[in-house]
């Protein structure tokens, strides 16, 4: 039976080098939407090897050019569609909010960039489809790389972790938890409270991070159904303690938490917990996965297995120790730094926008289970 994500892309090889991809001058990139999270992006820009800065986007001019000024970019532009046509760009970063991805992203794909989008990779699995179906048009053509900022992957531990469980150390993987919970913490600024501007609530803004790096660390087996309950109960209320700011309740149309079980077709199973406001004692993220020779969880990283008679908890280090790998930087700047390589090197990035769709996908079904009251199927 086909474990795989990718081994339902015919022709796809995520370990094949395309030469044809290979650059070797530096890397000229650019960045659409120069928001917060683009200073994560340009971050992992400047720690990466033989990169130049060449051009930043945002509908507010004051915005793109004082960030272009701060790093160093050469140009500034406030139309996404001008900067494609003439900076002379080879790789781009999306990091406009969800309802503003879809059309950088497809037009920089078709432009013959390198698109590197940020999360959630769109407002619905309708649009993650259309993007992922225009670089499968043009890749042939351009040989272009398409990823999207899942970067719980590059984090240290999980990596580790990784590697336990490929290695077979935990057997057969067949249930995992993964919770991103915060007692108090709605993102009052922005579109973050928006369904029709940000695509949803917590489940489609922390949840996916959670949900992508479990899938990630399950080896992203077929997905055969979804139940979801999500709640609004927070939202709509006035004066709701908030440590980042107030927001309208009157216009506040997404959830403020959401949960699921995820079932697989190799029969393991994935219970997801999300929320923005939920009384409970503290604020907590959990990576739980448990397998027939040992489980793990992921901070702080233990293994626990059975051996010769006893139980065992195998406890990674968190601070560098002699032989490990000292660095500690964010894991955006881990992120982009392994985009660049992928891109200089024609190989795969360690996300693949399949497996993006996956979430997105999935992320829809919570949303459709909890109207509806019964399980999406796939």
């Amino acid at each position: 039976m086909r474990r795989y994500l990718w081994d339902w892309i015919p022709g796809y090889d995520p370990e094949k080098v395309n030469k044809m991809a290979r650059i070797d001058r530096p890397l000229r990139v650019g960045v659409i939407g120069t928001g917060g999270i683009a200073n994560s992006h340009i971050q992992g820009y400047l720690k990466a090897e033989n990169v130049e800065l060449h051009a930043t986007c945002d509908v507010i001019e004051s915005r793109a050019k004082g960030v272009a000024e701060k790093y160093g970019f050469k140009h500034h532009f406030t139309s996404w569609e001008e900067m494609i046509k003439t900076a002379d760009l080879d790789a781009v970063s999306i990091c406009t909010p969800p309802f503003a991805h879809i059309e950088p992203t497809i037009g920089a794909l078709e432009a013959g960039l390198h698109v590197m989008c940020e999360k959630p990779m769109a407002l619905d699995s309708v649009q993650a489809q259309q993007m992922v179906d225009v670089w499968h048009r043009v890749r042939g053509k351009h040989h272009n790389l398409f990823s999207v900022g899942f970067q719980s992957r590059f984090g240290r531990n999980a990596r580790t972790l990784k590697r336990f469980i490929d290695a077979g150390e935990l057997g057969d993987v067949y249930y995992a938890k993964a919770a991103y919970l915060r007692r108090r913490g709605v993102p009052a600024w922005g579109v973050f409270t928006s369904k029709a501007l940000n695509g949803g609530g917590p489940m489609i803004d922390i949840g996916v991070h959670a949900l992508d790096l479990s899938m990630w660390l399950m080896g992203h087996p077929p997905v055969t159904s979804v139940y979801g309950v999500s709640f609004t109960k927070f939202g709509n209320r006035p004066n709701v303690f908030n440590p980042w700011g107030k927001w309208d309740p009157a216009k506040y149309d997404v959830e403020d938490s959401a949960f699921a079980m995820i079932r697989f077709a190799n029969g393991a199973a994935l219970q997801l917990e999300v929320s923005w406001v939920l009384n409970l004692p503290k604020s907590s993220t959990e990576t739980l996965i448990c397998g027939t020779d040992g489980g793990a969880q992921l901070d702080p990283l233990t293994i626990f297995q059975e051996k010769h008679g006893t139980i065992v908890d195998v406890v990674v280090p968190e601070k560098a120790t002699e032989g490990q790998d000292a660095s500690r930087e964010p894991n955006h700047v881990h992120q982009m730094i392994g985009w660049i390589e992928a891109i200089r090197e024609g190989t795969s990035p360690l996300v693949l926008p399949e497996q993006a769709l996956m979430v997105s996908k999935i992320v829809d079904a919570v949303y459709t289970s909890s109207e509806t009251g019964v399980a999406v199927q796939f």
